[in-house]
């Protein structure tokens, strides 16, 4: 063994290798590598006991000066302290690199040239170390120095306690760099005391791996490959047992389902009666009913589209997946065998470790909740006696299958036909659901409560106790579906509380007397139907009847059916069919009605001319007018009015003064372009045109204005004069549908702008008209008009125009 290391740890590895044995005949060689002669003290009787290593170090071929140093600064003796032999590295650095720069003063060479250093330092080839000894420096700058093996000599008594290192180490063996030799020389004047008389063989005459020597004649081959032989043998039968199992296995599990085959649909639309996504009209269809999660739409196959509920893959990791495929398969098995009209056929299933796909076939009408909470669909007698004994009949098909109990039972997992047939749903693997709601979050809390709105208090209570519910438990849970049938207004009827307060108060029991249960004060049925509702519900389950009981006792309620199921069919599908006719036309009234608030919405958005184009999908083209004339009016004094209201009361205001003003131009022949703020802009000539008379309507218009605006109280602050200025031009302009949401009919061209100059350079109560306007007024007659001179306005220098009194 070759060690490089401290000189500590080589004692740890001489002593195990004792302990082990492997020094006692001399077989093993350990050489340690060690720069620093000084720290060697001293070492245990183990140390020596291993009696063979050798010990290279540093040579020092005269007597080593180091220990006669003395720190003046401290005036420490070197010998009370520890020098390790990288300070004398240090010290032969620094005197190397001083006498190089001495060199090179006494050269007058600038000593910061590094170049120069170094080369003084490789010109001096060897120095002597601080240590005493002699140093060699490479042309590269690497130094080389001497080294000496060193040998133990024996201990006296393996019962020495302290032994100096130096009196028992002599040398066997010279590198010295001064010669150039490779290789080590050995002292001719010492020998190594072997611990067998002679150096350890350089490899074992048997090789590492024993190769070298014939090994003893043997049976243990034959022995281990007969039992080789013997285990693939076993194996292999072992493996076909298992495979003929799972053959056989396959073979009954026909019905096992790819999940690869389930693809979501991304473009299917819900049933047009109601907003519940869980089933749809399709040919050939099956449902995919999972164990939890929200609807997802599949397809099972090219002619096969299917309803899913998606098992959330989370809920399950905490079950064990044999403990999940054991129960899903045992479950799978007792559904496939059930085959009832009103128990919903299973089709198939998907069974994964924590991904449960049961797939049935699929109900187009919805289901029950649904049907109930949907006001559109009418429910009479007939009805509701089928939808209750269909219930019954199922769930009394349950009870004495191997199922045994429903477990599950609520209005949302009981499924309607296209024939108006009841059928339960997502029924089994119950031992799973319950691990599953056991583990919702905070976030589903009220869809877990309101999901037990239909549990029974025993149950609420303990739900450990039944992991898999009971019959009492499904004859309490009919007993809240018959009240949601009849009621119509949820399975706890109009209440406000939220479901964890009716869950809470259920699962607490009676107070007093009265058991907490849903009103049936509202409900239109015979007594016995309540007496059964009554005792269906009861608080000890053993109060509750049985479903046999319960149907004899539900009987009447089917008074005045015929007798013969296809009858009574066809008389339902007759009134389902007369309650669409009668829905239909009722929605077709509605959709006239508003279909004429719309076009009446329209037509005062819009001129109807422009409606009438838009309502019939015709693009309104923008239309040139050689002659309009437009009206602009705005409020003086407004903003500091609006400044010293609220705006309440500016609202109110506004409303009040454009009602006015609208009641006004209803007798004209204008159009009403928009308001903004306080201004008011009308115009006459378009989009029908009329002549002349556009001047005229405008006119007569703005004067009644003009009269009811000095009559106009204002609410807030009574007994002020509204200041209304008026301003009239005539003049070309184009008009045309501008935008498509809330679109409006706008003006464009100079005329706009020319008339809403006049109405900002007129003055209060009064109606200023531009010369075009004026000439036309004059052409008709009977207008009393006043030369205002020139006046200059912005953007259009002086005009002539005039005030119409």
């Amino acid at each position: 063994y070759v060690y490089m290391g401290n000189y500590l740890d080589v004692q740890t590895l001489l002593i195990m290798m004792r302990m082990k044995g492997l020094t006692e005949k001399g077989e093993y060689l350990v050489i340690m590598i060690d720069h620093d002669m000084q720290s060697w003290e001293d070492f245990n009787v183990h140390f020596f006991g291993a009696w063979g290593p050798l010990h290279v170090a540093d040579a020092c071929p005269r007597p080593c000066t180091i220990r006669k140093i003395k720190f003046v600064m401290y005036r420490l003796a070197v010998s009370m302290l520890h020098i390790t032999v990288f300070a004398s590295y240090l010290y032969d650095s620094v005197m190397l690199y001083a006498d190089a720069v001495t060199k090179l003063i006494h050269k007058n060479h600038s000593i910061t040239d590094g170049r120069a250093v170094i080369r003084e330092i490789i010109g001096r080839k060897r120095y002597s170390s601080v240590t005493g000894a002699d140093m060699s420096i490479t042309e590269s700058g690497d130094v080389e120095g001497n080294y000496t093996v060193l040998a133990f000599l024996p201990v006296a008594g393996e019962d020495a306690q302290r032994v100096l290192l130096a009196s028992y180490l002599t040398p066997v063996m010279f590198s010295l760099v001064l010669t150039h030799s490779q290789e080590f020389e050995l002292n001719a004047n010492s020998t190594v005391l072997w611990k067998s008389g002679q150096p350890p063989l350089q490899e074992p005459p048997c090789g590492y791996d024993g190769s070298g020597c014939n090994a003893p004649s043997d049976n243990r081959r034959q022995i281990v490959a007969s039992i080789l032989g013997v285990l693939l043998v076993v194996v292999s039968v072992c493996t076909t047992v298992v495979n003929w199992k799972y053959e056989q296995e396959i073979a009954g599990l026909l019905w096992m389902i790819d999940r690869r085959d389930l693809e979501p649909l991304s473009n299917f639309s819900g049933p047009k009666h109601s907003m519940s996504k869980a089933t749809y009209k399709l040919l050939h269809c099956s449902l995919v009913v999972l164990v939890q999660g929200a609807p997802l739409f599949c397809t099972l196959s090219s002619k096969c589209e299917t309803s899913s509920q998606k098992v959330q893959d989370s809920e399950m990791e905490e079950t064990s997946a044999d403990y999940i495929l054991n129960t899903a398969l045992h479950s799978c098995f007792q559904m496939r065998e059930l085959h009832h009209e009103n128990v919903n056929p299973f089709v198939g299933a998907c069974v994964e470790p924590n991904c449960i796909y049961i797939v049935t076939e699929l109900c187009m009408k919805g289901n029950l909740q649904d049907i109930l909470e949907n006001d559109v669909i009418k429910l009479d007698n007939m009805f509701i006696a089928s939808f209750v004994f269909d219930l019954i009949k199922g769930l009394r098909y349950l009870h004495e299958s191997d199922l045994k109990v429903h477990g599950n039972l609520k209005s949302s997992n009981v499924l309607v036909t296209s024939l108006w047939v009841l059928r339960l749903t997502n029924f089994g693997l119950l031992e799973l659901r319950t691990s599953n709601a056991s583990t919702k979050s905070n976030k589903d809390d009220y869809q877990l409560y309101r999901g037990q709105m239909w549990r029974s208090p025993e149950v609420l209570r303990n739900p450990s106790a039944f992991p898999r519910g009971s019959q009492k438990d499904d004859v309490y849970a009919f007993a809240i579906i018959l009240h949601e049938i009849i009621g119509r207004q949820g399975p706890w009827g109009p209440t406000d509380k939220e479901p964890q307060m009716i869950v809470e108060a259920v699962k607490k029991g009676p107070m007093g007397k009265e058991l907490f249960r849903p009103p049936v004060e509202a409900l239109q049925c015979q007594d016995y139907v309540l007496h059964v509702m009554h005792d269906c519900w009861a608080e000890k389950p053993d109060s509750r009847p049985e479903l046999s009981q319960v149907q004899e006792r539900l009987k009447k309620m089917r008074q005045g059916m015929k007798p013969n199921i296809m009858d009574n069919m066809i008389a339902m599908m007759e009134k389902y069919a007369n309650n669409l006719e009668e829905l239909v036309e009722e929605r077709t009234c509605l959709l006239e009605e508003e279909k004429k608030k719309t076009e009446a919405l329209l037509h005062r958005m819009l001129p109807k001319s422009v409606a009438s184009q838009l309502m019939r999908g015709e693009l309104v083209v923008p239309e040139s007018f050689d002659f309009v004339t437009i009206y602009f009016s705005d409020i003086v004094g407004f903003t500091e009015m609006s400044a010293s209201s609220t705006p309440l009361q500016v609202v109110t205001f506004l409303n009040d003064l454009y009602t006015c003003f609208d009641s006004i131009i209803r007798h004209y022949d204008v159009y009403k372009v928009e308001t903004i703020g306080d201004a008011y802009m009308v115009v006459s000539g378009l989009p029908i045109r009329n002549g002349d008379a556009h001047a005229q309507e405008i006119a007569s218009m703005a004067l009644e204005i003009l009269d009811a605006v000095k009559h106009f109280e204002i609410r807030h602050r009574p007994g002020t004069t509204l200041k209304l200025r008026i301003g009239i031009h005539t003049g070309p302009v184009v008009a045309g549908v501008v935008g498509q949401t809330m679109p409006r009919y706008c003006l464009f061209g100079d005329t706009v702008n020319t008339a809403s100059r006049m109405e900002s350079n007129g003055e209060a109560l009064k109606i200023h008209i531009s010369s075009q306007c004026r000439d036309l007024l004059t052409k008709i007659g009977g207008y009393e008009i006043i030369d205002r001179g020139l006046v200059k306005m912005k953007g259009k220098g002086e005009l002539r125009t005039y005030w119409l009194t």
